[in-house]
């Protein structure tokens, strides 16, 4: 069989969409994933190395990690019934994706925001329905609620703080759509530990209301794909039984728990990251650009002079993200939060370039 032939039988929606892609570049100052800029200390590290070297690998892992979630559970503030782990948040995103969405319902999306939603909900065969941030790239709330009044059953999916903007939903507003809303509200907050309000507080008021969450961000274990899910028990119940068996591995399972037992010193760089989101924001309102405010650990600037100061930092070994393919983000880059010093670099590059 020729190899046209054999991609006629993908499903048209993926085929009709655009890969999610981003190109490897090697530089001094990484700014473009949303990385922590913190690496786990060596003694973690080798406690967790010595643990994998006397570990069986030929044995499974626990079908049902008890021990993490139990310790999830005092982190997040809820009974380890309420949880799902997973091979990242993005598998739990796909995950409450096979399990709620329908072909043919559209998935409401606050666009712009992370790529992948909308590849999921193509892929599951629901779409998706756009409801557009307003002009300063804030939720708009009056579309939100118009849009789950046009579909009263429909997932909504969203991410606060939003990637990539920043911006987030307050305590009365996600109340506001939870309380309105009959349909599943799947908030994603990978990046709440950095700001916001954390909607986990209402999965016990509302069945409705599924939280996501990750190791990646305020953890810094984003090369460890380590994601969890928050929902009612009757709920997670439901949607456990769509859950690939042995989704994380006894690595993947080990290092969560040795992060929340150590969560302290893991998570000492929070508070540092946002003063110096603080800082980078008061410094690139200082330039001739826009700056958005963010509740996350990063930054979205609009510049007309976009690809130079690409081009320029790249120069200097900062790599940042151009976001301008995303919907209403015309001439936008999002930076990172680094290291005090990785921001004290980027804002010498950006002087020499507004300065030039």
């Amino acid at each position: 069989m020729e190899l046209p032939d054999t991609l006629t039988l993908i499903n048209p929606a993926i085929r009709a969409q655009k890969a999610y892609h981003l190109e490897r570049r090697e530089v001094a100052i990484k700014l473009n994933q949303n990385e922590n800029p913190y690496d786990w200390p060596r003694p973690i590290k080798e406690e967790i190395a010595r643990f994998c070297v006397e570990r069986p690998w030929n044995r499974y892992p626990p079908f049902v990690p008890e021990e993490l979630k139990v310790l999830l559970g005092g982190y997040a503030g809820v009974s380890p019934d309420c949880i799902i782990v997973g091979n990242g948040s993005n598998e739990m995103l796909l995950v409450l994706m096979l399990a709620v969405a329908k072909k043919g319902e559209p998935i409401i999306l606050c666009q712009p925001t992370f790529t992948v939603y909308h590849l999921f909900a193509e892929g599951v065969g629901a779409g998706s329905e756009t409801v557009y941030l307003d002009e300063k790239f804030r939720f708009n709330l009056p579309s939100i609620l118009a849009a789950i009044e046009r579909r009263p059953q429909a997932p909504i999916l969203l991410c606060s703080p939003n990637n990539p903007t920043g911006c987030v939903l307050d305590e009365a507003s996600i109340r506001k759509i939870v309380e309105t809303h009959r349909g599943f509200v799947i908030l994603d907050q990978a990046y709440v530990e950095f700001g916001g309000f954390s909607a986990v507080q209402l999965v016990a008021q509302y069945p409705n209301v599924v939280v996501t969450r990750t190791f990646s961000k305020a953890f810094a274990g984003a090369g460890l794909r380590i994601g969890y899910m928050i929902g009612s028990p009757p709920v997670i119940s439901e949607i456990n039984k769509i859950k690939p068996p042995y989704n994380i591995n006894f690595f993947t399972e080990h290092v969560a728990r040795m992060a929340l037992r150590h969560r302290a010193e893991l998570t000492a760089g929070i508070r540092t990251i946002i003063e110096q989101r603080g800082a980078c924001i008061r410094f690139l309102s200082t330039l001739p650009l826009d700056v958005y405010p963010s509740a996350a650990n990063f930054i979205l600037i609009r510049t007309n002079r976009k690809q130079e100061l690409f081009n320029a930092l790249l120069a200097d070994g900062i790599l940042v993200r151009d976001v301008s393919a995303y919907p209403m983000l015309e001439n936008c880059l999002r930076i990172s939060v680094g290291a005090p010093e990785e921001n004290r670099l980027l804002r010498q590059s950006m002087e020499r370039f507004f300065n030039r």
